[in-house]
């Protein structure tokens, strides 16, 4: 069931979601900073460029497009702020991650027009990430 959101000018647009699960960034060579997103201590960060490579450019500018930003404003957006959310967020459970077990997430991108919740974060008043845990 999707979920609709209007955008500034009052009109239904169907969020973006984006689904990037733990172990694909782990196959791009990210699993140190995955784990320390979701363990204890001080969270790994990311480039904008290794987000381009983990979601693709064709996706990536898609989203961006929907949500009037440059695919390369996004990439950078989702570098900065996905670490910290998914630490956020994670649940207790996942503060020691086992050995070869990473959790998957997916990321929900939408044009922000309400109030986030626990597990969202704003960016710039234009988009809301979301985390949930799979």
């Amino acid at each position: 069931m999707s979920e609709s959101v209007a955008d500034e000018n009052g009109a239904n647009v169907e969020p973006t979601t984006l689904t990037i699960s733990a172990e694909s960034l782990a196959d791009a060579g990210l699993e140190s900073q995955v784990r320390s997103w979701i363990g204890d201590g001080p969270n790994e960060p990311i480039t904008a460029d290794q987000v381009v490579a983990i979601i693709g450019e064709d996706q990536l500018a898609q989203t961006a497009a929907t949500l009037g930003k440059t695919p390369g404003d996004l990439a950078a957006e989702l570098a900065a702020e996905l670490p910290e959310l998914v630490d956020a967020t994670a649940p207790d459970d996942e503060s020691a991650p086992a050995a070869g077990r990473i959790p998957g997430f997916r990321v929900r991108i939408a044009p922000s027009n309400r109030l986030t919740l626990d597990n969202e974060v704003s960016i710039d008043g234009s988009a809301t990430f979301e985390i949930s845990y799979l």
